[in-house]
């Protein structure tokens, strides 16, 4: 195996050969190593690399496998950690400047299981500060950049993690989502990332103030969707260090991969995702349906009411959940904000109690809309990001036009990049994005396959499907 294949490796491709001695884990991670070396100061996508620990561990599994201790897929596979997931021993700074020296002595729990299953951690990635953004510049540690395009961002909050992904500076990673911080970078770097179903994945370790209680999700960024799935078997599951974590069966998820979806149905909901998309995107959209179509499957307009309603529920859940735990930073360090962020953590100390209870009940209404659709259908399928990837300066301005139309990023709907992530937050549905095109000017779409609660098996399924069929499955991003 030579270092022109990793742009394009995958877990599925390499780990027989790593199981049957054909590749060993010291040298695939030497080889990551090199390249996160060479790649890191052009694309920022790491933070604080661990190169002595990863071959420590790399040896560690390669005398292990030796002895026929082969513990399963992601056993010597080098991963990254998003940086605001708790890691022993190791800088997380949640990509803020009030945790610039913050080591933990303790794993978040899918960083544990990720250890447990073998795999080899390469380090810490960038963020968005306290995963509060859809761009993921960061005004402290630096701004990750596109591999599709340097001037461009990647998406956020887990910016650093899609990067490092897409680069073939990872095989894979994981990242957390409470409003599309898995799927948004996901779509903007053209890998797969998928949001689970809330409570199928622990949330112990992550850490507080980066994501609200109730829409707040950890799950993984890959570049197959075989590998989404080899991922999803390790880190899923009930975690007794997390009360919220749900106790319903994890499934065989390779199982469903490969078997056919003639028969399946597909729902649109109209009225509010072409609200926000641009036409350029709803086109690659429609462009796999028509391919979904030719598998086999059936595609219907479905209706959840109260859609409109979405972003408001949104933000009353989980900027008002995620600042109640960063309270101590904010009358302690406030000086250690960036001046938007601090903004928008008092924005949210301004919402009553009243408000927040009512967005609730209203979320209650929507969250039944969608399990009615999904009486009908077996999937909803939508956009993952209204606009490809934009510049990094486009996104410090104010707004972008959108199809001749003058569109602010930040206005009265909210976070213009996540209005088609954030209804599967409120949900809390499974979601994954996947790629299903490229922009006139080269830039990756995404879309998003979403299924009932604990149907990550049916996402998958459809992912994968799509996946085998498409042309644009197997493209890498043009790096020097």
């Amino acid at each position: 195996m030579v270092e022109k294949d990793l742009a394009t490796l995958t877990i599925s491709e390499v780990a027989p050969k790593i199981r049957d001695g054909e590749v060993s884990p010291v040298a695939l991670t030497e080889l990551y190593l090199e390249r996160i070396e060479r790649l890191n100061p052009l694309l920022s996508a790491y933070l604080t690399p661990t190169p002595e620990s990863a071959l420590e561990e790399a040896a560690a599994a390669e005398k292990e496998i030796r002895s026929g201790g082969y513990r399963g897929p992601l056993h010597g596979i080098p991963v990254s950690i998003k940086d605001n997931f708790a890691t022993r021993g190791v800088r997380t700074t949640a990509g803020a400047k009030a945790l610039s020296d913050w080591v933990p002595d303790f794993d978040a729990t899918v960083v544990t299981r990720l250890r447990e299953a073998g795999a080899i951690s390469l380090g810490k990635t960038n963020m968005h500060e306290w995963a509060k953004g859809s761009h993921g510049v960061n005004p402290f540690y630096g701004t990750p950049c596109n591999p599709w395009d340097r001037d461009r961002i990647p998406g956020g909050s887990s910016s650093g993690s899609a990067v490092a992904v897409a680069a073939g500076m990872c095989m894979a990673t994981v990242g957390t989502d409470a409003a599309g911080s898995v799927r948004n970078p996901a779509s903007m770097c053209g890998i797969v990332g998928l949001k689970p179903t809330y409570g199928r994945v622990s949330v112990h370790g992550g850490v507080p103030g980066t994501g609200g209680y109730s829409t707040n999700h950890f799950g993984p960024l890959t570049r197959s969707v075989a590998d989404c799935a080899a991922m999803m078997q390790v880190i899923a599951g009930h975690d007794p260090q997390d009360p919220l974590s749900s106790r319903e069966p994890v499934p065989d998820y390779a199982a469903s991969l490969g078997s056919s979806v003639e028969g399946m149905r597909a729902g649109i909901v109209k009225g509010y995702f072409e609200r926000f998309a641009s036409k350029e995107v709803m086109q690659a959209l429609s462009d796999a349906l028509e391919l979904l179509r030719s598998l086999g499957m059936a595609v219907e307009e479905v209706t959840v009411p109260h859609m409109d309603l979405v972003p408001a529920v949104q933000l009353c859940a989980s900027r008002v959940e995620s600042t109640a735990d960063a309270e101590y930073y904010l009358r302690n360090h406030a000086r250690d904000y960036s001046p938007s962020m601090l903004s928008t953590q008092i924005q949210a100390l301004t919402v009553s109690g009243g408000m927040y209870n009512q967005s609730q009940r209203i979320r209650r209404l929507i969250c039944d809309g969608f399990d009615e659709a999904l009486d009908r259908v077996d999937v909803i399928l939508s956009p993952t990001s209204p606009v490809p990837a934009l510049s990094i300066d486009e996104s410090m301005g104010g707004s972008v036009m959108v199809d001749g139309r003058k569109q602010p990023l930040q206005g009265p709907d909210g976070n213009f990049l996540t209005l088609c992530t954030i209804p599967h937050n409120v949900s809390g549905l499974p979601s994954l994005s996947i790629n299903c095109g490229f922009s006139a000017s080269g830039l990756p779409i995404g879309m998003q396959i979403a299924a009932g609660a604990f149907r990550e098996d049916t996402v998958l399924k459809v992912a994968h499907a799509y996946e085998q069929a498409s042309p644009w499955t197997g493209k890498a991003p043009p790096l020097p």
